[in-house]
């Protein structure tokens, strides 16, 4: 007998129904949220930025640079929040900004030389108190300037790039971002590469060569500079890179890798080539005249090797010793070395190391630092020490010792010959 309790629950499954389980309780949330929950992270709930400027902005108008620049005063950049202020500027307002502060000009940031003397290779930021009357302060404001300009602000901009372009190295980010707003006007562009060039923005100006037309590229050419030649070919202006070979104010890799375009397909020398290089092979780059003497020995003048020279002045022994290292350098194993001919039956070797922790004179000569070693050497075994800075050292060299950063090489002739060889590492720059 079904009862009507069971009735009822047999109609609610037939009908898709369901009988329900005891309602499950869930408890409320709490209020009040865990002290130490996320919600306390001080990096997930930060309070709203601190406004660092007290402008009426809907009062401002800029009519001219004299408002902008009034209104640079009042913004008051400093090297430590420039950034932020800059943030709370109207878009409405920065271009305004931008073209003023440009036109002020003051943007060669000098950091300080090293205790030798030398440049530093990065600019210096600005320091934390600098203000807007510091040049390092105003190169990055510079730099956030050129983010607010278009390429059509260039031609109101002439003057300022001019002078933009002509600050030297270590400057390269302003220089860059001026030749970018110049891009529309190929003219423009190189004249302003013409100033950076002579400025010694070297690097940058050869990597930008590849973007001019070949008129200007022929005017490039013109000015001496090297990345000309990598965008120029010999086929088709033979003469641009016969003339390369001659030309001292090339860097010598220049000048050889015109010597190697000119070449035929055949390696054989074609008259005016072969002419340019005899005339090569007395350039005072001594690189330069060993890798004409070397294209002309391969190509069947054996006379062309580099010799000691009958002269007996220093600068031409180092030069001509100088030529026989470069030369040297790229000869096969099997090949006699030209510097054979510097050498008498024996040649004094003098090495002198550096070594800032040594407390010990060894050597007698008063400085603990400064290792001495001194050893004859038969003629046949001398090889030149192979320190990368040895031939830079050589190159523009005409009275013994021979300077680089790291190596002072002194050189003693005797009737001509190299008797004395003597190679000293320098101390590291020290402050006094």
């Amino acid at each position: 007998m079904i009862t009507r309790a069971r009735f009822i629950a047999i109609f609610l499954v037939a009908c898709g129904g369901a009988t329900h389980e005891s309602p499950v309780v869930v408890g409320k949330p709490s209020a009040i949220p865990d002290a130490g929950g996320h919600l306390n992270d001080p990096d997930l709930n930060r309070p709203p930025a601190k406004k660092r400027l007290a402008i009426d902005w809907d009062s401002v108008k800029l009519a001219s640079d004299a408002d902008a620049l009034a209104l640079w005063k009042q913004i008051a950049p400093t090297g430590e929040d420039w950034q932020q202020r800059l943030d709370e500027v109207p878009d409405a307002l920065q271009h305004a900004l931008a073209l003023a502060l440009l036109h002020e000009g003051n943007f060669a940031c000098a950091g300080p030389a090293s205790a030798c003397g030398a440049v530093p290779p990065v600019m210096t930021e600005p320091r934390a108190d600098a203000t807007l009357a510091d040049p390092c302060l105003r190169r990055e404001l510079a730099l956030w300037s050129f983010d607010q300009l278009e390429r059509t602000d260039a031609p109101a901009l002439k003057d300022v790039l001019r002078k933009l372009v002509a600050l030297p190295p270590p400057e390269s980010q302003l220089v860059a971002d001026a030749l970018h707003l110049a891009a529309g006007d190929e003219d423009l562009v190189f004249e302003l590469l013409a100033i950076a060039w002579k400025a010694g923005q070297r690097e940058l100006v050869n990597g930008a060569m590849g973007d001019l037309a070949e008129p200007h590229l022929l005017e490039a050419v013109k000015l001496h500079i090297d990345g000309a030649y990598d965008v120029l070919t010999a086929k088709t202006q033979r003469a641009v890179f016969l003339a390369a070979i001659a030309d001292e104010q090339l860097q010598a890799k220049t000048r050889v890798a015109a010597m190697s375009e000119l070449l035929s397909d055949d390696d054989k020398l074609a008259p005016d080539l072969e002419k340019a290089l005899i005339a090569a092979t007395k350039s005072a780059s001594c690189t330069t005249a060993a890798a004409a003497d070397g294209l002309l020995v391969h190509h069947g003048k054996p006379a062309f090797a580099p010799t000691r020279p009958k002269a007996t002045q220093p600068a031409a022994l180092i030069h001509a010793l100088c030529v026989a290292a470069a030369y040297e350098a790229t000869q096969r194993a099997d090949e006699p070395s030209p510097l054979l001919t510097f050498l008498p039956a024996k040649l004094e070797r003098v090495t002198v190391t550096y070594d800032p922790y040594n407390d010990v004179d060894r050597d007698g000569d008063g400085d603990p630092h400064l290792e001495r070693s001194t050893e004859l050497v038969e003629r046949a075994s001398v090889t030149l020490p192979d320190l990368p800075d040895l031939l830079p050292a050589l190159e523009h060299c005409a009275k013994s010792p021979c300077q680089s950063e790291e190596h002072a090489f002194g050189f003693t002739f005797k009737q001509g010959l190299l008797s004395r060889l003597e190679v000293r590492e320098k101390p590291p720059c020290q402050k006094p």
